[in-house]
């Protein structure tokens, strides 16, 4: 499988996290994820990105400051103007 964004990266991490941590709460017998599970997902998760290339360690550090992915696009304005023909008033009377 070829991941060509980070957001389809971080799908496919957070679903083997959230299998392991699963199979972990099975295999103890649980019903429930317990806090070491949510610990689990988050490693797998992370380890995983880290391994595609993803550098969450250094921009969990970074957390508040400037982020380093590329920019947002802008945002493209929708035109306001009206349509060159007048609406059709469609008569639906019989007889």
């Amino acid at each position: 499988m070829r991941v060509k964004s980070y957001s389809e990266a971080v799908k496919l991490a957070r679903c083997a996290g959230e299998d392991a941590a699963n199979r972990r709460m099975r295999k103890a017998g649980r019903k429930a994820w317990s806090e070491a599970d949510q610990a689990h997902a988050v490693n797998v998760t992370q380890g995983i990105l880290a391994d595609l290339g993803f550098d969450i360690p250094d921009w969990v550090a970074t957390a508040g400051f400037p982020r380093n992915e590329p920019p947002e696009p802008k945002a493209t304005r929708k035109s306001r103007r009206r349509p060159d023909q007048a609406p059709v008033q469609l008569s639906l009377a019989f007889g």
